[in-house]
């Protein structure tokens, strides 16, 4: 518990946090429960069918340790991105158990290298950042992670340690983290909530919903920015964010937009995980939740499966279970099972206990590591990639309060209350979706419902259209020059007008000027109707030197028709991958956008 994880290409990564284990006899840590500090960066290839209480199933990529300045940390409640090259550690405060060095780290974030398997300190550009903890974050693409909000604490920060009375604060801001670039941003979270922050909260993403997609965020704590969160450990039911309250983020427009849900609505809960499956055809995106801690006082939470169904905000309880669970991960594997990973059991009114009730006994979370089939609504401990890899279908507790079937074709489509503005309405219709209508996870340089115009219909810009009026007239000219060389050859005595309507105007006059002429803008020239209608015409002529003055007239022509523009095509970005992660919480936000930062009491 307490650690972080992503999914990447096939591959889990789990860093930091502690491993308890029922020991034989009594330890230091917790009477009959031992806790250790993982000191390796834990992996499993989920491309390989595997049983959740197989120990071989485990990888590890070693943290050589130097001096706490110079090597990788191992924290509690950070945060690991991947964009399938290389892995970040971000975030996170040291473990407080007896046997843990107390000593914070400096501030950094730590690259690892899965090529070459060399660790180095990341030097990202943009904003600078904090270490914080507590956050929620989620590996959104291959290029995109985000951390949304969490607290600054002292064990986090050896500067703010340092300070006397220093307590945690709760802090505002979106963090995004461009992998590809290393650069940072800060995204201000006004509108979020009426507070802006977020402790601990549910995030996940839907990458085919508006251009770029969007992140849904729900639950969790909340306290005004700055302000110290001592009173948070009260858990008093004020502090909780009501899962009613849905908070949606627009990538493209960075614009937050709140929206209120209805239906079977989860009590207030936080340090749970959530991950999403999208329809077939897109006309719904299924939020799976599960787990997470309510109020001791009137909310303690349950173990059931919930879903969020988007775009009509409803929720739904598709489980009735019994095994409560918090501080755990959970990341979408392969097309349609919830990874759920780390965490452990509530006892009564204590949502961490240390001793043997707070440890997996049965095959359910062998390892800490449980499977939920989202076709099926059931746990399993067996996964098999193969199986992994068929579609996502709606389960029948879903469709029967949306509607549709299997593959999409809900029917509520729209919240019980209406949408909170037309910019969401139009946001959530604006699904990305191939043309057989199945949704496409990719991101897109245009709007998804931009529809690429055909050849034909495509307008002439001013440049082309000089052009063909400069290439008619030139050929006109040319034109009347051979007419006059073919009446002077054959000595005709008929009037050259005549001769023109007959031998010339009549191949050629209607296509070529009623083209341009008499054609709307919008039509372009068709290919080759130039000189297509110059072999028809010299076709025509009845005198034997007609090729001879072809020739001649061609190669005096100084002026050519624009090539055919062509149609342009969107251009396919690198798609975005999903999902939420394991424990306590992740890396936070940079700088605090408020201006509310505690100070220090002196």
């Amino acid at each position: 518990m307490f650690h972080a994880s992503t999914v990447v290409n096939n591959t889990l990564y789990v860093d930091g946090g502690e491993l308890r284990q029922i020991a034989a006899t009594n330890s230091t840590s917790y009477g009959t429960v031992a806790a250790t500090l993982p000191t390796t960066v834990a992996s499993i290839d989920l491309a390989r069918p595997w049983n959740n209480a197989n120990n071989s199933i485990w990888r590890h990529i070693a943290k050589p340790y130097a001096t706490l300045a110079t090597s990788p940390p191992s924290l509690n409640s950070g945060a690991i991105f991947s964009n399938g090259s290389s892995l970040w550690l971000y975030g996170g405060s040291i473990n407080r158990l007896p046997n843990a060095s107390q000593e914070v780290p400096p501030n950094g974030i730590w690259r690892y290298d899965l090529g070459s398997s060399d660790w180095s300190r990341a030097a990202p550009s943009g904003e600078p950042v904090q270490r914080l903890v507590k956050g929620s974050n989620i590996d959104a693409s291959l290029s995109k992670a985000y951390y949304l909000g969490g607290t600054k604490d002292p064990y986090s920060d050896p500067a703010f340690l340092s300070t006397r009375d220093a307590e945690p604060y709760a802090v505002e801001g979106l963090l995004t983290f461009d992998k590809f670039n290393q650069n940072f941003q800060n995204v201000s979270t006004v509108g979020m909530n009426n507070a802006g922050t977020m402790i601990f909260g549910f995030m996940t993403s839907i990458s085919s919903i508006g251009s770029q997609g969007v992140l849904v965020a729900f639950g969790g704590i909340t306290s005004d920015a700055g302000a110290s969160w001592g009173g948070l450990k009260e858990n008093t039911d004020s502090n909780f964010l009501p899962l009613q309250d849905i908070s949606v983020y627009d990538i493209e427009t960075q614009r937050w937009h709140q929206q209120r849900a209805s239906g079977d609505i989860p009590s207030g809960r936080y340090d749970g995980c959530a991950v999403a499956a999208t329809a077939s055809d897109g006309s719904s995106h299924s939020i799976y939740v599960f787990g997470g801690w309510g109020s001791p006082v009137t909310q303690r939470t349950d173990g059931n499966v919930y879903v969020l169904s988007i775009p009509s905000f409803t929720w739904i309880r598709v489980t009735l279970d019994t095994d409560p669970r918090n501080g755990h991960k959970c990341h979408l594997m392969g097309t349609h099972h919830m990874l759920v990973v780390g965490g452990c059991l509530p006892s009564g009114f204590n949502g961490r206990p240390g001793g043997v009730e707070g440890c997996d006994t049965g095959p359910k979370f062998s390892q800490g590591l449980g499977i939920f089939s989202l076709n099926s609504h059931t746990w399993t401990t067996d996964y098999d990639p193969g199986a992994g890899a068929n579609p996502y279908q709606v389960h029948a507790s879903i469709s029967k309060v949306i509607g549709g079937t299997e593959t999409g074709r809900a029917t509520k489509r729209t919240p019980d209350v209406g949408f909170s503005s037309d910019d969401l309405r139009k946001l959530m219709s604006s699904n990305q979706q191939n043309p057989n209508g199945s949704v496409t996870n990719t991101t897109v340089s245009e709007p998804p419902n931009a529809q690429q115009k055909p050849k034909s219909s495509r307008p002439l810009s001013k440049g082309a259209i000089a052009g063909a009026v400069v290439g008619v007239t030139v050929g006109a000219l040319i034109l009347g020059i051979v007419l006059y060389l073919i009446c002077h050859h054959r000595q005709s005595h008929r009037k050259e007008s005549s001769t023109i309507d007959r031998s010339i105007s009549r191949p050629w006059q209607p296509v070529l000027f009623n083209e341009i002429d008499a054609a709307p803008v919008g039509h372009e020239l068709r290919s080759g109707t130039l000189e297509d209608n110059r072999a028809k015409m010299w076709q025509r002529q009845e005198v034997s030197d007609a090729a001879e003055i072809y020739e001649m007239a061609t190669r005096s022509r100084s002026h050519e028709l624009p090539a055919h523009p062509g149609s342009q095509t969107a251009k396919i970005l690198p798609p975005d991958t999903l999902h939420p992660g394991l424990a306590d919480g992740k890396k936070g936000p940079g700088q605090n956008t408020s201006q509310q930062r505690r100070t220090a009491k002196k």
